[in-house]
């Protein structure tokens, strides 16, 4: 059995859809007996909506930039937890008075910043509010997420948070984003708690795609591979470039 895993925004959905080619080398790839499943920034529900209006079949979900697994039935069966005392360094922080948007990610919930826009990202995605008190203490907190005005400011908040969080916290930039984690979350350790919790160890082969910084991870341990629109670090990472998906389902399988 081999194991296949792409990133989410960017990789397999792009200017807003999935496409049929590539759902079509999904449904082949796990016919023929092989795992499939998505790694994303994304918290669960937020994907899931996307997973479902366009029927995409998985595996497994790694959510939040690898804080959150979850099987075949979409149900978490892992959470690295944001230790309060981070939480806290994170909201006194000055990234965190310029983000336009935030938000709190708690077991499979999301909600937003009580001081910022009560929506996330997308307009029409009105989400329950938290203080900052409340954030800092509840249970489950696994992610905050922030959002800026363009990719050169998250880029240079991302290194600000780097340099003030980065022994006691995970950053991870993508695009407008900054993801904030446990210190040991990442892409690429989700994928291999993915591993040991399925004991999927013995696989013939791990096959990982991504677009974007926070998917660097990721690839350099796998080995893996990025899409054509891939940012130029990701695709000088990348042992090989491919157009889609679906093609390299195809062509590895």
């Amino acid at each position: 059995m081999k194991i296949a895993a792409c990133d989410f925004d960017g990789t397999l959905f792009r200017d807003g859809v999935v496409s049929e080619a590539d759902l079509e080398a999904i449904a082949d790839w796990r016919r023929s007996g092989n795992a499939f499943g998505i790694v994303t920034g994304r918290g669960r529900n937020t994907l899931l909506r996307d997973v479902k209006r366009f029927s995409i079949p998985y595996d497994f979900l790694i959510c939040n930039n690898g804080a959150m697994i979850c099987d075949e039935q979409a149900q978490d069966v892992y959470c690295a937890v944001l230790p309060e005392p981070v939480r806290a360094e994170i909201m006194d922080h000055p990234g965190m008075r310029a983000s336009s948007q935030c938000a709190f990610f708690a077991g499979t919930a999301i909600f937003t910043h009580a001081g910022k826009t009560d929506y996330w990202i997308l307009k029409e995605h009105v989400l329950p509010r938290l203080s900052p008190v409340e954030a800092l203490h509840m249970p489950g907190l696994h992610q905050i997420s922030l959002a800026y005005a363009e990719p050169g400011e998250s880029a240079a908040w991302s290194e600000a948070f780097t340099e003030g969080c980065g022994e006691n916290a995970g950053v991870h930039f993508s695009n407008i984003c900054i993801d904030i984690t446990a210190p040991d979350v990442s892409k690429a350790a989700g994928m291999t708690h993915l591993l040991e919790l399925r004991r999927w160890g013995e696989a013939k082969e791990v096959l990982v795609i991504g677009d974007d910084m926070n998917d660097l991870p990721m690839i350099r341990h796998f080995n893996g591979h990025a899409v054509a629109n891939a940012a130029p670090e990701v695709r000088d990472a990348a042992s090989s470039v491919f157009l889609s998906v679906g093609q390299m389902l195809r062509e590895r399988g």
